[in-house]
């Protein structure tokens, strides 16, 4: 996967909003925002998509990196930027964005009818991260993935004509998973960040401590947590895979590609024993490949 992206700099002077006022530094340049696409588990640039839904998906990738940057890297007050990345959102549904990557967002909201109250979301996820640092129960992890995950399906499935009910609900099923799944990889680098996306309930049931989270190796309990964790991302992805059937051309193709990377990842965490402590557990091409091939021909998994 290419990208071709101007490397800009993000700036831009808001009288609205005064205690943020980006200056060019203090944000990511818009490549190296994208450049991480290669990591995540929600691959947009497929060459096998058309140019103008690759320019859509890019775009929308570009934002949803920046207002991860934003909750989670950003020095200084997010709060406050977070604000202003909201309000230069409403900039974008109006065509008079200052941020780079939010004015290449214009068109891609216009042409795909992509609702603001959808993007909006994410920005309240990240918000969330500022002051909410565990959870209680499933429950209330899956009303965090609700803002931080499944307004991505979401936004695809309008790039693709398909904003449908019943899609949307398949598709939060498959985001959701993806975002457990991205959270049982990342365990020790959130715990080191004061955050801990294991439901406090299943850390008790499993007899884990916190501090086990950022150990050189998972103990017996922590792998078997979370071997439990990813079985519950494997069924979810399993029910929502059932969209992949419901869709046809570039939209199945692209929409098998993000379940197959969650099944590779599920495959991952099993061939290193549930532990993602002692080396990093990441899905490989071969079966990434393979999973998206058999979904692709299959139209899903039942």
């Amino acid at each position: 996967m290419v990208l071709s992206l101007p490397d800009e700099t993000l700036s831009g002077e808001d009288p609205e909003h005064p205690q943020w006022s980006a200056r060019p530094g203090e944000l990511p340049r818009s490549a190296a925002v994208l450049a991480r696409m290669r990591s995540e588990n929600f691959p947009v640039a497929s060459r096998v998509l058309p140019g103008g839904v690759r320019r859509h998906l890019h775009a929308l990738y570009g934002y949803f990196r920046l207002v991860d940057y934003a909750g989670d890297e950003a020095p200084g007050n997010r709060d406050a930027l977070l604000d202003f990345l909201e309000h230069d959102l409403e900039r974008a549904y109006q065509g008079t964005a200052r941020i780079p990557i939010m004015q290449a967002l214009t068109p891609t909201v216009t042409e795909c009818g992509i609702p603001m109250s959808t993007l909006v979301k994410l920005i309240e996820a990240n918000r969330w991260d500022q002051h909410v640092k565990r959870y209680d129960d499933f429950a209330g992890l899956l009303d965090y993935c609700a803002l931080s995950a499944n307004p991505v399906g979401e936004s695809v499935l309008h790039v693709f004509g398909r904003p449908e009910e019943g899609l949307i609900a398949l598709s939060d099923r498959i985001c959701t998973a993806l975002q457990i799944l991205e959270n049982l990889q990342d365990i020790a680098e959130d715990r080191r960040a004061g955050r801990v996306y294991l439901p406090t309930e299943d850390l008790e049931r499993y007899g884990c401590d916190e501090q086990d989270l950022t150990a050189p190796r998972a103990l017996t309990a922590l792998r078997g947590l979370v071997r439990f964790e990813v079985d519950r991302a494997r069924r979810m992805l399993r029910d929502g895979s059932v969209l992949v059937g419901a869709l046809s051309g570039t939209a199945r193709v692209a929409v098998a590609g993000y379940v197959a990377g969650g099944l590779a990842t599920v495959a991952a965490f099993r061939a290193a024993g549930h532990d993602p402590l002692a080396a990093q557990v990441s899905p490989s091409k071969a079966r990434t490949f393979a999973e998206w091939a058999r979904l692709h021909s299959m139209g899903g998994t039942r």
